[in-house]
């Protein structure tokens, strides 16, 4: 018996470790890590959950579900899909907290992985610090920008004296916005309707993209002062009101308000224009919402996590120049390399009882061959809940 289940437990961590795609499954190569505390590393790889037929199919292929009999799960996922994989897997779906789990997660990787933290800070001796007047272009392509938008990524060391409160504002299909107070103490505390799955249903009506990273990509190449109005096109670049008010030229005033003034809203418009313009304006919403209550509970760390980030440098150098800009550089937006995973990893972790303890006293023999080597992780692509599977 224990011979089968060591052949079944190598040929898992095989599997994990040499698997690049599998029909609709990515695996991150550029995640996977190995953990000290446990011993063993880490690989994540996702499916939509509109996919979950074939992450089932991947199981049975590999016949994994002989050998798993309970994993750990979290989010709506967990609740939807646990008669169907009982019945078609034979396999229990513990279910854990979505928030207990996303705060595990996130804080056992702030313990075990160094470098994980970052920001964006913009880069001065760019040339759009200062771009050209409208009068000076020579390209009618070329957008007014600000300094942020070529930010640069800068990496932050964890707080290890006095690190709470801090808020984590976690970004799927919605907004929820957590006070974290210490190590698995926190409270859901505001959240918003407008995330994630706004931008990417609205994407879908505006858009030719078939999938939410063919729509970052796009968005990526988009100019938004072609449709948001500026505080410069209502008040002249040049005038001296704006030094009066405090404001700058290349501020937004209203999303989409350019669309407006125009006779035909659609002249001149293309399709990354408005990917690139509804971005920023739900980032820009999600930024303020946290911005306010990082404000009414006194804290200057706000970590952004969620499925809605990975792969997003937009959003993450806007939100880090939003939070910069609302508190005038009292407050720092923060991003985690693994922000999408914290949930399935916490599933995990919870499901087995493990925290991190920060000392060198590694786990027993049996609980670190069964519980380190491998994580196989489902996470929904576009909304905030994860499925977790684990040998």
């Amino acid at each position: 018996m224990l011979g089968k289940k060591e052949e079944a437990l190598d040929s898992f961590y095989s599997f994990a470790s040499k698997l690049d795609t599998y029909e609709t499954a990515v695996k991150d190569k550029h995640l996977s890590y190995y953990s000290k505390y446990l011993q063993g590393t880490f690989h994540f790889i996702r499916f939509e959950t509109r996919r979950m037929g074939n992450a089932m199919q991947l199981m049975l292929y590999n016949n994994f579900h002989l050998n798993i009999k309970e994993i750990g799960a979290t989010g709506g996922g967990a609740h939807k899909f646990a008669s169907m994989w009982d019945t078609v897997l034979g396999i229990t779906m513990s279910k854990q907290g979505e928030m207990d789990s996303l705060v595990a997660g996130m804080q056992f990787v702030l313990c075990d992985i160094e470098g994980e933290c970052y920001t964006f800070k913009p880069v001065k001796d760019s040339p759009v610090a200062n771009p050209p007047r409208s009068s000076e272009r020579t390209d009618e392509r070329q957008p007014r920008v600000d300094q942020w938008w070529t930010s640069k990524k800068v990496q932050r060391e964890p707080v290890t004296s006095d690190p709470y409160p801090y808020l984590l504002v976690s970004i799927g299909t919605g907004v929820s916005i957590l006070r974290v107070d210490g190590p698995r103490k926190h409270e859901r505390i505001s959240g918003s309707t407008i995330g994630g799955g706004t931008y990417w249903g609205l994407c879908r009506l505006l858009t030719g993209s078939d999938s939410f990273s063919a729509v970052l990509d796009l968005a990526s190449k988009g100019d938004p002062t072609k449709i948001d109005m500026m505080v410069g096109d209502i008040y002249g670049e040049g005038s001296n009101a704006l030094e009066k008010l405090g404001l700058k030229s290349d501020i937004v005033a209203s999303s989409f308000g350019k669309l407006v003034t125009k006779q035909n809203p659609s002249e001149g418009i293309k399709e990354e224009d408005l990917a690139r313009a509804l971005l920023l304006m739900v980032t820009n919403n999600i930024g303020q919402v946290a911005h306010l209550n990082a404000k009414l509970y006194k804290t200057s760390r706000i970590y952004f996590v969620g499925t809605f980030l990975q792969h997003n440098i937009i959003s993450q150098q806007r939100l880090a120049y939003s939070i910069d800009y609302w508190s005038q550089g009292k407050m720092e937006a923060l991003f985690l390399e693994h922000e999408a995973y914290f949930g399935a990893l916490g599933a995990f972790l919870l499901n087995h009882g493990i925290e991190h303890k920060n000392q060198a006293v590694p786990p027993t023999k049996t609980r670190k061959r069964r519980q380190s080597r491998a994580s196989f992780t489902h996470q929904r692509s576009k909304s905030m809940g994860s499925v977790q599977f684990q040998l």
